[in-house]
C-alpha cells in the first residue's frame, strides 16, 4: 500500500483506517512509500497521526521550509492572509487557500470524478492523464503565489496593521502603489523562480507559458503578449522601487516548496510539451479558475489562521473533497445502455432509416473527436439519431456529458424535457440536467420532469452550484440556447471557464441552417476552439446550403470527404474525425411526400381579408397555422380571427407576452398540436416565427408570409407531421405562401414591412417557387435551398442587383462585427492572448456595439407591466400586488420577472435608456430586478413620446402587448 498525507483516509469498524491510493502510478512519483501491492495496510488511528506527521516534517526539512515553528501558528508564512472574513482580522492564510484550490484540483483528476476532466487536459498537455494528478495540482495551487507580497498584503489597512504589529516589514509601499498579485505571480514564474534554482521544472518551454498565462489570466482575463515582457519588468521595478523586502521573496519560496512537498513529491521524469500552446493555455486556466472558485467557497473554507499546518492538509483535503461532491462533480455521467439504436430507443421502433444509420458508423470514426453533420426533413427524427450517436462517442470517451445548444428559449425548454427524460429513462443516469438560458432560473424546475425531481432530492446533489450563468456550461449535462456556448468563442470575462466547460463534451447544435452570418461567424470560431479541445459537435439541420456546410466543415479541421453530389443527395448523415470520414444516405422515413404549393396575395395589412380566407378554409373542419412575418399583423390577424368568429378556440403566440402568459400559450399549444395532441374540430394558431423552430407540433394546412426558402421548408414540416385524421379538404398537406406581387414588375414581391429578412433572400425565394404547385420532400431540399443561396454576384443590369449589393454590404459588416468580438482562434504556435484583444462587456439585456453579442440585433430592455397605486403596485391585469418601498424576497422577485417581457423597438429602447435607474427599493434594492424597468400602466395602457409622436404600449390579455404610434 501507498500512503500520503494527502490521500483519502477512511475509518474502519475497529478504530483503526484504511489509506487508498491509486496504485497504478508509477512508483518514482511517490517517494514515501509502505510496502507496494494491492494489499491495503490497516493502522491505528494515533499510529498514523504519527507518521503522517513525522514524514511531513521531514519533507519539510529535507526541502528547507521548517523553522521551530513549524505547525505552530506563529509560522511566518501562515500570517500572509489570502482571503479575509466576516470580521476585520479574521483571514485566511494565502498559503492555506492554494492547498484548498490544489486540493479541489487533485479530487478533480481522480475517480470518481467524471474522466472528462483529465481528458481534456491530458489532449491539451499531450500527456497520460494517469499522471496528471501528480503534477497539474502544484500548477494550479500556485495560481496565487502573487497575494504573498507587499502589494497584496498592504491593500487591506486591518490586515497591513496586524501583520506590521506581528513584525512584517513594507519598504516603501504607499496606498498609490497598486500591482496586482497575478503580475507577481507572474514575475514570481518568470524570474525568482529560476533565480532560485529551486527545482527541476519546465523552463522555457510551451508547458511554462501556458502556467505563466494562466497565473495571469485566471481572473477572467489574459495580459496581452504585447504588453507581457512590460508588464513583468514593470512589476519587477516597482517592487525594486518599493524596496520591498528580501523576506517576501523568500516566503514566496518557502510557500512553493511547500506546495512541491504537498502536491509534487516528485518531478515527472520528462515535462509533458503541449502541442498546441493556445489550448494548452485555454484549459488550464479555464481548470483552474473552476478550481478556484469552489476552493473559495466559504461554505466550505472558512478562516483557519491558527490552525497546525499538518492539521490544516488533512482538514483542506477533506473540505475540497465535500465541496467537489455537494457541488455535482462526482454525479455519475457515464452510462452502461446499449449503443444500438433499437435497444436504447425501444419506445421508437421500428427505428427510421437515419436512425438505424448511426448503429453503422465505423468505431474507428468514433474512437476520436468528432463532427457530425446530419441533414434531414423534420420529422424524421433527427434529435434522437444525435442522442444515440452521443452514446456512442460516449464509450470511447468515457462520459455522455453533452451539450444541446438551440435557437430560441422555448425550443430550449422543449428539449430540456426530453433531454432529461431520454437521461432518466433510457441511459438510466440519476444525474440532473442544466438548463441554460437568461431566464432558466425561472422555469427549471417547472420543467423537470416530477418523477425524476422527485425522486432525485435526495438520491444526488442538487444543481444549485451550476445557478450563475458562467458556471452553468460546467455541468455535465445541459441544455441551452446556442448563446451560452458562443460566449465561450467570444472574447468575455472568464471564456476559459465557459470553454473548459465544454471541453470533452458532445456539444449538439440544433436548427443550424436558423442562424445567420453573424452567429455562423462565431459558431465557426467555437468550432475551432471545441476541435482543439476534443468536443465532438453534432450539427442538425433539415438543410445547409452546401457553402455553409463547407465552412463549418472546415473551422471545425475536418475534410468532407464524399463520392455522393452534396448539391442533391438527401438526408445525409456524415461524420468524419482525425480516423477517418463516414457519408451515407438513408432513405427518407416519408419519401415522395408531396406538398401542394398555393399562393395567395392577400395585401400585408388586410387583416380582416385574411380572417375570411382562414375561416372558410376550416369551415368543414381542420386545423390551420399561420406564421407572421411581425407581431403586429400577428395581432391584428388573431383580432380580427376572434371578431369574426366567437365559437371558434383560436391561439396567438409571440415573444410579446409576459413571460408566464407565453410558457402557458406554449403549453397549451403543444398540449394540442403536439405528438399526443387531443386536436380540436376546428382550430386556428397565429403566431410568428417562435412557431417553426423545434416545435413539435402538426396541422393540417399552414400559411406563411413570404420567407425565406429554408425557413418556408421548416414551416412545411408541421403540416401532416404526425398520423392524425384529415378533414376532407386537407387530405393533401399544403402550404400558402401569402406575398404581394410588385405590379410594377410582375417577377418581384413587395417588401412591406418583412425588411426583418433581407430583400434579396427573400426575391431570390420567390424566384424559386412562383410558378410551382407542388413541392416534393426531400427531392426538393437541395435545389430549393441551393437555387436561393448558392453564391453568385448578379449581372450589374439583374433587377436584384442593388438587393444584393446590399446583403453583401450587410454580410461584410455582420462578419466584421462578430471578428471584432472573437476570441482568437487557438493556433498551436503562437499564444491566443498574444494581441491586446478588447473585452466586452456581457449584459444580456443590452445589443449595443460595446457589448458581447451572441446575436446581431437592435439592442433590448427588459420591463415589468405595473400599475402604481401610492406605495404598492399591481402586476397588472393580475390582481397581485407588491410594496415599492421594500425590498422584494427572491420568491416575490422571482415572481416579477416571470410577468416581464423583453421589447426590442428601437424608439420604445430609446425613451427607456434615457430614464434614470428606478428608484424604488423594489428594483434597486433586488440584484435579479436592478436591470428591469418597470412600465407604469393606467388601466393598461402607458403613452411613451418619441419625438413629434407618441407611443402608446397597452397590455392585452389575449393580445400581449400592443405598440401603436400616433
Amino acid at each position: 500500500s501507498i500512503w500520503h498525507p494527502l490521500e483519502e483516509i477512511t475509518a474502519t469498524e475497529d478504530g483503526g483506517c484504511i489509506w487508498q491510493a491509486p496504485i497504478a502510478e508509477p512508483r518514482e512519483m511517490l517517494p514515501w512509500v509502505r510496502g507496494w501491492g494491492a494489499d491495503v495496510e490497516v493502522l491505528g488511528p494515533e499510529k498514523l497521526r504519527d507518521e503522517l506527521e513525522t514524514e511531513t516534517k521531514r519533507l519539510m526539512l529535507r526541502y528547507n521550509i521548517a523553522s521551530p515553528q513549524v505547525g505552530k501558528p506563529q509560522q511566518r508564512l501562515l500570517r500572509c492572509w489570502g482571503k479575509t472574513g466576516k470580521h476585520e482580522l479574521d483571514f485566511h492564510p494565502a498559503l492555506f487557500h492554494m492547498l484548498d484550490v490544489g486540493c479541489i484540483a487533485l479530487h478533480l483528476l481522480r475517480p470518481p470524478a467524471s474522466p472528462r476532466w483529465r481528458m481534456a487536459l491530458a489532449r491539451a498537455f499531450n500527456t497520460d492523464e494517469k499522471i496528471l494528478a501528480c503534477w497539474l495540482p502544484w500548477f494550479i495551487a500556485l495560481h496565487d503565489i502573487g497575494k504573498i507580497s507587499v502589494p497584496f498584503q498592504a491593500q487591506n489597512a486591518s490586515q497591513k496593521t496586524r501583520l506590521e504589529r506581528e513584525g512584517f516589514a513594507f519598504g516603501r509601499w504607499k496606498p498609490k502603489d497598486k500591482i496586482h498579485h497575478t503580475d507577481i505571480g507572474r514575475l514570481f514564474l518568470k524570474h525568482e523562480y529560476d533565480e532560485a534554482d529551486l527545482s527541476p521544472w519546465p523552463r522555457r518551454s510551451w508547458l511554462h507559458r501556458a502556467w505563466l498565462e494562466m497565473v495571469g489570466g485566471h481572473h477572467g482575463t489574459f495580459p496581452g503578449l504585447r504588453q507581457e515582457g512590460d508588464t513583468i519588468s514593470k512589476s519587477r521595478k516597482h517592487l525594486s522601487s518599493l524596496q520591498e523586502p528580501e523576506e517576501w521573496v523568500q516566503l514566496r519560496q518557502r510557500a512553493d516548496q511547500l506546495l512541491r512537498t504537498v502536491f509534487l513529491p516528485a518531478p515527472p521524469a520528462q515535462w509533458p510539451e503541449p502541442q498546441n500552446i493556445s489550448t494548452a493555455i485555454m484549459a488550464l486556466t479555464g481548470f483552474t479558475i473552476l478550481c478556484d472558485w469552489l476552493g473559495s467557497d466559504e461554505r466550505y473554507f472558512t478562516p483557519h489562521p491558527d490552525t497546525d499546518l499538518l492539521d490544516y492538509v488533512a482538514h483542506s483535503r477533506q473540505q475540497a473533497r465535500k465541496a467537489v461532491a455537494d457541488a455535482g462533480f462526482f454525479q455519475l455521467s457515464q452510462s452502461t445502455a446499449p449503443t444500438i439504436f433499437a435497444e436504447l430507443f425501444p419506445d421508437r421502433t421500428p427505428p427510421r432509416p437515419l436512425q438505424q444509420a448511426i448503429d453503422e458508423i465505423p468505431d474507428e470514426i468514433l474512437q476520436q473527436p468528432c463532427l457530425a453533420i446530419i441533414e434531414a426533413p423534420t420529422g424524421e427524427g433527427k434529435t434522437e439519431a444525435a442522442l444515440a450517436l452521443a452514446h456512442r462517442v460516449a464509450q470511447h470517451s468515457g462520459t455522455d456529458a453533452l451539450y444541446c445548444a438551440l435557437p430560441t428559449m422555448a425550443t430550449s425548454n422543449q428539449m430540456f424535457v426530453r433531454v432529461q427524460t431520454h437521461m432518466h429513462q433510457r441511459l438510466g443516469l440519476p444525474t440532473q440536467a442544466k438548463l441554460i438560458h437568461g431566464q432558466a432560473f425561472l422555469m427549471e424546475d417547472d420543467l423537470r420532469p416530477k418523477p425524476l425531481g422527485d425522486a432525485g432530492k435526495g438520491s444526488h446533489p442538487s444543481l444549485e452550484w451550476f445557478g450563475p450563468k458562467k458556471r452553468a456550461l460546467l455541468a455535465p449535462f445541459g441544455v441551452g440556447t446556442v448563446d451560452q456556448a458562443e460566449l465561450a468563442a467570444l472574447n468575455v470575462r472568464h471564456n476559459a471557464l465557459r470553454l473548459i466547460g465544454l471541453a470533452g463534451k458532445v456539444v449538439i447544435l440544433d436548427e443550424v441552417h436558423a442562424y445567420d452570418t453573424y452567429m455562423t461567424t462565431i459558431i465557426e470560431q467555437m468550432l475551432r476552439w471545441l476541435s482543439a479541445l476534443g468536443s465532438t459537435v453534432i450539427l442538425l439541420s433539415a438543410t445547409l446550403p452546401q457553402s455553409r456546410r463547407d465552412a463549418l466543415v472546415k473551422a471545425y479541421g475536418i475534410p468532407f470527404e464524399t463520392h455522393a453530389d452534396p448539391e442533391r443527395d438527401y438526408p445525409s448523415l456524415w461524420v468524419g474525425s482525425q480516423n477517418g470520414s463516414h457519408h451515407t444516405l438513408p432513405e427518407a422515413f416519408k419519401p415522395q411526400l408531396v406538398f401542394q404549393l398555393n399562393h395567395l396575395d392577400i395585401p400585408h395589412e388586410d387583416a380582416a381579408e385574411k380572417a375570411r380566407w382562414l375561416l372558410n378554409t376550416i369551415a368543414e373542419g381542420g386545423c390551420a397555422c399561420w406564421i407572421t412575418n411581425t407581431v403586429d399583423r400577428a395581432q391584428k390577424l388573431y383580432e380580427a380571427v376572434t371578431q369574426a368568429d366567437l365559437t371558434l378556440t383560436a391561439y396567438l403566440l409571440h415573444a410579446r407576452f409576459p413571460l408566464e402568459e407565453r410558457q402557458k400559450l406554449e403549453t397549451a399549444i403543444i398540449k394540442l398540436f403536439g405528438p399526443e395532441g387531443a386536436r380540436p374540430k376546428r382550430s386556428i394558431v397565429i403566431g410568428t416565427q417562435v412557431l417553426e423552430q423545434s416545435l413539435d407540433l402538426d396541422f393540417d394546412v399552414m400559411v406563411s408570409d413570404l420567407a425565406p426558402i429554408d425557413l418556408l421548408l421548416q414551416r412545411m414540416g408541421r403540416v401532416h407531421r404526425h398520423k392524425n385524421f384529415r378533414p376532407k379538404a386537407h387530405k393533401i398537406p399544403t402550404l400558402w405562401v401569402n406575398s404581394e406581387p410588385d405590379p410594377a414588375d410582375g417577377g418581384r414581391v413587395l417588401m412591406g414591412a418583412d425588411r426583418f429578412y433581407h430583400e434579396y433572400i427573400l426575391q431570390k425565394t420567390w424566384q424559386a417557387i412562383v410558378g410551382k404547385d407542388e413541392i416534393w420532400l426531400p427531392n426538393h431540399y437541395r435545389p430549393l435551398v441551393e437555387a436561393v443561396y448558392t453564391p453568385g454576384v448578379p449581372d450589374t443590369n439583374d433587377p436584384l442587383r442593388e438587393a444584393w449589393d446590399k446583403l453583401d454590404n450587410f454580410e461584410d459588416s455582420a462578419r466584421g462585427e462578430a471578428q471584432l468580438r472573437l476570441l482568437p482562434e487557438p493556433n498551436p504556435k503562437r499564444p491566443f492572448c498574444q494581441t491586446n484583444q478588447i473585452t466586452f462587456l456581457e449584459d444580456e439585456d443590452k445589443a449595443g456595439w460595446i457589448v458581447a453579442q451572441t446575436r446581431l440585433g437592435v439592442e433590448s430592455v427588459t420591463v415589468l407591466p405595473l400599475e402604481r397605486e401610492g406605495d404598492k403596485a399591481r402586476l397588472y391585469p393580475l390582481d397581485e400586488w407588491v410594496e415599492l418601498t421594500t425590498a422584494p424576497t427572491r420568491q416575490t422577485a422571482l415572481r416579477l420577472l416571470r410577468r416581464s417581457l423583453r421589447l426590442s423597438q428601437w424608439d420604445v429602447v430609446a425613451y427607456f435608456r434615457e430614464q434614470s435607474s428606478p428608484t424604488e427599493a423594489l428594483f434597486q434594492d433586488s440584484s435579479l430586478l436592478k436591470s428591469i424597468y418597470p412600465l407604469w400602466l393606467e388601466n393598461g395602457v402607458a403613452n411613451i413620446p418619441a419625438g413629434e409622436k407618441t407611443i402608446t404600449l397597452t397590455l392585452e390579455p389575449d393580445l400581449g402587448l400592443v405598440i401603436e404610434r400616433t
